[in-house]
C-alpha cells in the first residue's frame, strides 16, 4: 500500500505544506459536522425539561401523599386518646387544623363512632394536589390524594 506524499506549494518566499490525503479526509468530516452540536441541544433540552417536570409532578405527590397519612394519624391518635366521643371529634378536628394540611386544599373527617373501651377511632383526610402548572400535556390538571388512619381506644380507658 502506497501512502500519499506531501504536497508543497511555493508562493513567493513563503513554502507551506497543503498535507496529505488523510488530512483532507478528516477536515472534510469535520466540516460536515459543523453546527451539529446547536442540534443536538435542541432536541436534548426540551427532553431534559420533560424529565424535571415529571420528577417536579412526582415531588408533588409524594410530599402530599406524606403529608396527608401524617395528618390523619395524628388526627386519629388524638381523638383515640380522649374520654369522651365529643372530646374526641373536637380533638381530632383541632389536629387536624394544626396540621401541614391546614394551608393546601385539603378536607378531613373523624368517624368516631366506634368510641368506646377496645373500639376505633378513624380519620380521613383528602388534599388535591395541582399539576397544571407545569404544562405537561399528559397529566392531569389535579389529583387528589386521601389517606386514612385507625386508632385503637384503649380497653384500659376510663370513657365517658
Amino acid at each position: 500500500m502506497r501512502r500519499p506524499t506531501f504536497v508543497v506549494s511555493c508562493r513567493g518566499a513563503h513554502s507551506y505544506v497543503v498535507g496529505t490525503l488523510r488530512a483532507r479526509r478528516r477536515r472534510s468530516t469535520g466540516a460536515s459536522e459543523r453546527g451539529s452540536m446547536s442540534v443536538e441541544m435542541i432536541v436534548l433540552v426540551p427532553v431534559l425539561l420533560l424529565i424535571v417536570m415529571i420528577a417536579v409532578a412526582g415531588g408533588r405527590l409524594v410530599s402530599a401523599e406524606g403529608m396527608v397519612q401524617a395528618a390523619a394519624r395524628d388526627a386519629a391518635r388524638a381523638a383515640s386518646i380522649e374520654r369522651s366521643a365529643g372530646e374526641a371529634d373536637a380533638a381530632a378536628r383541632r389536629s387536624l387544623a394544626a396540621a401541614d394540611t391546614a394551608n393546601a386544599r385539603c378536607s378531613g373527617g373523624v368517624d368516631v363512632g366506634g368510641f368506646g373501651r377496645g373500639g376505633t377511632v378513624t380519620a380521613t383526610v383528602s388534599c388535591r394536589v395541582e399539576l397544571s402548572d407545569l404544562g405537561l400535556v399528559f397529566l392531569p390538571g389535579a389529583t387528589t390524594v386521601t389517606a386514612s388512619s385507625t386508632a385503637p381506644v384503649d380497653t384500659w380507658r376510663g370513657t365517658r
